[in-house]
């Protein structure tokens, strides 16, 4: 532990008490409360001090990153985090208190000389410009200073957005004296910082670190956000002997700490056996103890229902647990694989932390603290600052339900989240934070296109700079992929076995994990029909064929790769027979999308009752999520993805209905004369693996696991082009090829803005993280009254700010790009979002666009009809 060590400073010049830095907005008759702004700052390093002093992994990854001891990382940490509201010593901020700053400052202060003022970009400013004026300042090297104005420039944007314009910006209207007071204000504060943290590490500015720790903007944000909490922290007018106040405030900020559950300690040191007392370890489960125990880049390759999750979970555990990082961030595909990953976690995340679980899911449901929904509410209360206010930004930051996952022990998040980290939207520093503080397991890491690839590069190379650690997950990766994942880490690999189940990592010393012959997943294989039909469509006999299989007993799935098509064929099947038909798919309002995640789950899942049933359903069951059918009907798709929807059936050992006890999948190709595969193109725009995919199905009456996750994946993925693939599929794949360059290329470009562009909101997400077709978020509303409500009558505007964000996304849905450029929808409005006024019908909700009708129902989610 370090302690604190500025004990009987003097301080010649207290100016600095003049300033406030917390004020109540109150009637301007009324005389607010408020807090000085020094002892503002001294809270917000309080945190900071205990925070530094409860995390090892804290301070192990910042120091591994700046290669100096830990007691000067913290000196200069400290230093900085009572710099961050720098900016307030100015007129400008003082005036948006009139009553105060005329108390304090300057008698006949009018609050509208300050409108506009950015503390956080003017602290900026006025720290590179006074200190190059001051005499500490002029006897130092230009490289010097620009290296304190790099760490100045992280804490400064702790509102969301890292300032970097130090142009010089002096007050307007004001008198010199005041301007005077405000600059010999800000060199006193320097000195009380340095003397209170540089001078007792004996810490000169010349010894600055040139880098700045990729944490350090996240870390004074959170910081900042609970210093401001008045329910631990409050107002003091008074003056106070410094170094004794900063003292004080220590057992405060370690309460705070606690309460908000940002510190935490363990039961055990993790693994299978302490997780999982009652289940016995199989396959890659059994190497756990195996695996390094180093910060690093592991990717874990197992056939679906293998236990790669329970293997990941105990690696994390074991890692964090040994201090290498403080929480664990899962992120995954969708929504739908999120949400069934957190009912996977809970269980896991009690066993394993000593002060009861604290799990956060990025998306509505949310088992977070309550201690720190209390502090969402409690930003609530009007302060004089107003939006930028810190305790308003967190609670901003909070409501947006989505964003929720870095402040738990345990987030499960879409991979939405995480990419965000890297791009330039508010907060993304703090994001980065909690990523780069936790063991970031990423699943179904193969499911993502080259675009969200280019991000996650960008993720990995930021969290190997900050000595974070990631695990990989994946059925099926090529090995090119493998190679360019390692690449990113700064690990370049060539002889990596082409064993299967595979455990690689980043280690020198255990570069991969050897399997047990006796624990290698026992070989079976799925039986294979193909039925020809143009566009893939199911249709005619066959629908009565799939009826006939769930009469005689059979759990039935139909996966489809569009929405049209999936809706299309629960419409037919439901009009031809009485045996049950679900409808699963990614274009329902998210509320209703939950429900009928957990119907598809108690209805299919690992303790369903069996008895005939169709699941009609799109991409959504193909990753994560625990179903069980006896018979597979899917449309043609690449092998990876076709490999993930087989891992489906005969999930668990059951009895079987007669003719059911193998697994068999009918997969729907093109005709053989046909390379037009219509709107299944717009979808998997590779068109080369879908051609492959078909070649080895035609010759193949069976595929045999595990060799097919090697053998198939690699030779459909190869590059070089097979002997008797037609023209027009290699002029496709190539141009394929260029696109997907220029897809990473705009990946890497957006990741690399130094302004902030984008706005961080959910309805923003997807668009920025994501390239595909499901990029425009629409909100179904009908008018009564004249006030816009929810499809089921709740007003949009009787609701506060924080309620409205959390109802906005429940309310959500997604829909192609493309509605958008052919005018079926309304444009965006100033929120981002696209409001679809609807009108109750008997059919559902409904609306008229163009040459289109929109219909809702809960049944069938969004459909789209052409008049």
């Amino acid at each position: 532990m370090i302690g604190f060590c500025g004990k009987g400073i003097k301080v010649l010049d207290k100016s600095f008490l003049k300033y406030w830095g917390k004020a109540e907005k109150v009637e301007e008759s009324e005389w607010p409360r408020y807090h000085l702004l020094p002892y503002h700052c001294f809270d917000v390093a309080a945190v900071g001090h205990c925070w530094w002093n409860a995390s090892q992994s804290l301070r192990d990854q910042i120091t591994r990153q700046l290669g100096v001891s830990q007691e000067v990382v913290y000196a200069w940490i400290m230093f900085f985090l009572c710099l961050h509201d720098h900016g307030k010593f100015d007129i400008r901020f003082q005036v948006k208190a009139p009553g105060i700053c005329r108390k304090l400052l300057m008698p006949g202060a009018d609050k509208q000389f300050g409108r506009g003022y950015d503390h956080g970009k003017m602290g900026y400013m006025w720290f590179v410009q006074d200190f190059a004026a001051s005499q500490d300042g002029s006897e130092l090297k230009h490289k010097t200073k620009r290296k304190l104005a790099n760490w100045m420039q992280a804490v400064a944007g702790h509102h969301g957005q890292l300032p970097f314009d130090a142009q010089e910006n002096r007050p307007a209207f004001f008198p010199e004296e005041i301007i005077s007071i405000d600059y010999q204000a800000r060199l006193a504060w320097l000195g009380v910082s340095k003397e209170m943290f540089l001078l007792p590490a004996q810490v000169a500015y010349a010894d600055i670190p040139s880098e700045v720790p990729n944490m350090l903007a996240g870390f004074c944000s959170v910081c900042d956000w609970i210093g401001s909490n008045t329910d631990y922290f409050p107002y003091e007018e008074n003056h106070h002997d410094l170094p004794e106040y900063f003292e004080s405030r220590l057992p405060l900020a370690e309460q705070a700490l606690q309460r908000f559950g940002l510190v935490s300690s363990y039961k055990n040191q993790g693994g299978m056996s302490f997780l999982f007392p009652s289940y016995t370890p199989y396959g890659l489960q059994t190497c756990v103890e195996k695996f390094p125990m180093q910060a690093g880049l592991t990717i874990i390759e197992a056939p679906t229902g293998s236990g790669k999750t329970e293997t990941a979970l105990a690696y994390a555990t074991r890692l964090v647990s040994e201090g290498l990082a403080d929480s664990i961030v899962f992120a995954l595909p969708t929504q739908a694989t999120a949400n069934a990953m957190l009912r996977r976690i809970e269980d896991v995340a009690d066993r394993f932390f000593l002060d009861g679980k604290n799990i956060v899911l990025a998306h509505g449901r949310s088992g977070l603290t309550k201690e720190f929904v209390d502090l969402k509410k409690a930003a609530r209360v009007a302060t004089v600052q107003g939006k930028e206010e810190a305790l308003v930004q967190c609670s901003e930051w909070l409501a947006t339900s989505r964003k929720r996952v870095f402040l738990g022990q345990i987030g499960v998040c879409t991979i939405d989240q995480v990419l965000l980290s890297v791009l330039p939207v508010r907060h993304n520093f703090v994001r980065g934070f909690g990523v780069r503080k936790s063991i970031l397991i990423v699943d179904e890491v193969h499911a993502y296109d080259s675009y969200m690839y280019g991000l996650l590069h960008r993720v990995l190379e930021q969290q190997q700079q900050a000595g974070g650690s990631v695990i990989l997950l994946s059925a099926t990766l090529p090995a090119f992929q493998r190679r360019k994942l390692f690449a990113a880490w700064n690990v370049h690999i060539e002889d990596i076995p082409v064993t299967y189940p595979l455990v690689s990592t980043s280690s020198e010393n255990s570069p991969c994990v050897e399997l047990p012959e006796n624990e290698f997943p026992k070989d079976f294989s799925v039986s294979i029909d193909l039925i020809q039909s143009p566009f893939l469509r199911i249709e005619g006999s066959f629908l009565d064929e799939i009826i006939s299989k769930a009469e005689q007993g059979a759990m039935v799935a139909v996966i489809c790769n569009l929405v049209a098509d999936a809706q299309e064929v629960a419409h037919e099947l439901n009009s031809r027979t009485s045996v049950t038909v679900d409808l699963f798919h990614s274009r329902y309002r998210f509320k209703d999308r939950q429900q009928k995640e957990l119907i598809t789950l108690e209805a299919y899942g690992k303790e369903a009752a069996r008895q005939g049933r169709i699941l009609v359903a799109t991409q959504v069951v193909e990753q994560s999520l625990d179903l069980d059918f006896d018979w597979m009907v899917t449309q043609l798709c690449p092998v990876d993805l076709l490999f993930q929807r087989l891992g489906r059936l005969h999930r668990h050992k059951r009895e079987r209905p007669d003719g059911f006890h193998e697994p068999r999948c009918t997969v729907v190709t093109l005709p053989l004369d046909t390379l037009d595969y219509g709107y299944h193109g717009y979808v998997y725009q590779n068109h080369r693996t879908l051609w492959r995919t078909q070649q080895k199905l035609q010759n193949c009456p069976f595929i045999s696991f595990p060799a097919a996750y090697r053998d198939w994946i690699e030779e459909v993925y190869q590059e070089e082009h097979w002997e008797d693939e037609p023209p027009a599929i290699q002029e496709s794949s190539e141009n394929y090829s260029l696109e997907q360059d220029g897809r990473r290329y705009a990946a890497l470009l957006n990741a690399s803005v130094d302004a902030v562009p984008f706005q961080d909101t959910d309805s923003n997400i997807s668009a920025l993280t994501r390239d595909g077709e499901m990029s425009l978020n629409v909100i179904p509303i009908i008018v009564q009254n004249g006030k816009r409500c929810f499809l089921e009558g709740e007003p949009l505007e009787n609701l506060e700010e924080w309620q409205l964000w959390e109802a906005l996304n429940q309310n959500m849905l997604g829909v192609p790009s493309s509605w958008g450029r052919n005018n079926i929808l309304p444009p965006p409005e100033t929120d981002g979002l696209i409001y679809l006024e609807m009108e109750h019908h008997e059919s559902g909700w409904v609306t008229q666009s163009g040459k289109y009708r929109l219909i809702y129902t809960t049944q069938r989610g969004l459909e789209r009809e052409e008049l």
